[in-house]
């Protein structure tokens, strides 16, 4: 079963700010002034083609009458943990793949649910909504993919069953950019070919196919068009990092400037580490230039942690030279961001760890206490200046 929120953070932007609620035309991200991307576009914004990642500037021309407001991430955070606890009571494995969706594995329990999953999710989109206020679309199915298809089927408000047997019939009458893997470009590059559907590579030839697109693309289409996937769900099928950018409302040419914003979105990353409790095995920085040119560097770490300052060295040893590389080219820092990825679940602190680092862990932890009773911006990272 594949839990996805409807319209996640402009519902919890509504929940937290209550004269957004009468606002139909709501979009998420940021100001109107802003340079950053919609987060998430009320099914009101969508249909003047308002979609998530969308530069904002580009949403305020689709729909100039739209409402733009920037939410706060720890409101989405205890919206989806609050969603967590839900569907966590329904099934023996249940994970949030992300904020806004999650899976939940029901292998094992057919004495209980003989014939269909349908009566359950019912009870799961009525408890989440009873619980945070929050609308749910529902997909079920023999996998997680055809379960994450069918949720977005469904939406928005609705659920929708896939029994076994039925998974060639139900996705014969997608497009291929409707399957799991198959972004913009690939379906552009499919469509050169004259592929637009499900059906058409579930008819054609697969040696044909093969000449077309290559034999692992085509392997991987097939299996698709077939309606096969993944069956079993583990814990590592939860989120492959933890991000944090920022896009400026101007060009930064200040590598202080710089270094602050780096330190608060580590910051950020590493909080989020811990309250999931997740290790970053690797740090991933990103910087796009005033020209639009994006550059990302990754540092692999001696070992894994979520905490904020073992963090904090390898990301400024990325930085260092990658501003260099954007002052030789006459350009400014037009977004900057972080990303923990190489995550695994953190371990039992060791009994024989150097007492340094014991008291950072107890410091940081002492700080997400703070933060979480009286906001993030409760506690900064101090800098000592030179006399």
């Amino acid at each position: 079963m594949h839990v996805d929120l409807d319209a996640f953070f402009v519902e919890v932007c509504r929940q937290r700010q209550p004269e957004l609620r009468g606002i139909d035309l709501l979009v998420v991200g940021g100001k109107r002034e802003s340079r950053g991307v919609v987060q998430s576009a009320s099914y009101g914004a969508r249909k003047f083609g308002v979609r998530s990642g969308m530069p904002i500037g580009q949403a305020a021309r689709l729909c100039p009458n739209a409402t733009f407001v920037k939410g706060e991430f720890v409101h989405y955070r205890e919206a989806s943990h609050a969603v967590r606890a839900v569907i966590g009571r329904h099934a023996p494995i249940a994970l949030m793949t992300g904020l806004d969706e999650g899976y939940l594995d029901f292998s094992g329990t057919d004495l209980l649910y003989p014939v269909s999953l349908l009566e359950v999710a019912e009870q799961i989109r009525n408890e989440i909504h009873t619980v945070t206020g929050l609308d749910s679309s529902i997909g079920i199915g023999p996998n997680r993919m055809i379960a994450k298809i069918a949720s977005d089927y469904a939406k928005p408000r609705a659920i929708c069953e896939v029994r076994p047997g039925w998974e060639r019939g139900f996705v014969a009458g997608l497009a291929l950019a409707a399957l799991p893997g198959v972004g913009p470009k690939t379906a552009r590059r499919l469509a050169d070919h004259g592929l637009n559907d499900v059906a058409q590579i579930q008819q054609l030839p697969p040696a044909e196919l093969e000449r077309m697109v290559g034999a692992d693309e085509a392997r991987s289409l097939i299996r698709r068009s077939q309606g096969r996937g993944g069956t079993v769900l583990r814990a590592h099928d939860l989120a492959k990092s933890v991000s944090r950018e920022t896009t400026f409302f101007k060009d930064i040419t200040s590598a202080e400037e710089l270094d602050r914003v780096l330190l608060m979105l580590i910051a950020r990353v590493a909080g989020q580490l811990r309250d999931e409790a997740l290790a970053a095995g690797a740090v991933v920085l990103k910087l796009r230039h005033s020209d639009f040119v994006t550059v990302t560097r990754r540092r692999a770490l001696a070992t894994p942690t979520a905490l904020d300052h073992e963090l904090v060295a390898p990301a400024r040893e990325l930085f260092a030279p990658a501003f260099a590389a954007a002052r030789a080219r006459r350009q400014g820092i037009r977004l900057l961001g972080i990303a923990a990825v190489g995550l695994r679940a953190s371990e039992t602190p060791d009994l024989f760890e150097a007492p340094a680092r014991t008291r950072t862990r107890e410091v940081t932890s002492a700080v997400d206490q703070v933060r979480a009773r009286f906001g993030f911006d409760a506690v900064q990272r101090g800098r000592v200046k030179g006399k």
